[in-house]
């Protein structure tokens, strides 16, 4: 019972005082995006869905075996932010000035997977 209140007592001070320590990783879903299908046929793409780890404005990206290039838009569709992502790559730290709802996106030549993302 002593734990159960200690716990809730952390957890109420950590919000009543605004810190995020005790905010677990937010998971971001991203969904594939295949442009090539619609003219030349069914292509292979990754099956499985991808998951990226969002701690404020560290991201922790799964295992992937291309090079990609990770980019956000922002609401209006304009490309905000970019850097390449190499295969084997797991973390990446976005700029802090970046703050607002963006759409992400991890971008190969035929395919891309999307997601969205709150800094």
């Amino acid at each position: 019972m002593k734990k159960l209140f200690f716990l809730t007592a952390l957890v109420f001070a950590g919000v009543f005082f605004g810190h995020s320590t005790l905010m677990a990783a937010e998971a971001i879903p991203l969904q594939i995006i295949n442009e090539s299908e619609a003219s030349s046929g069914p292509t292979k793409v990754p099956g499985r869905p991808l998951f990226i780890m969002q701690e404020g404005n560290e991201l922790t990206l799964p295992v992937l075996g291309d090079d990609y290039m990770f980019r956000l838009f922002d609401v209006n569709g304009v490309q905000v932010y970019s850097v390449p992502v190499t295969a084997g790559s797991t973390q990446l730290i976005l700029p802090s000035t970046l703050s607002g709802s963006y759409e992400l996106r991890l971008e190969t030549d035929t395919y891309y997977y999307i997601g969205y993302i709150v800094l």
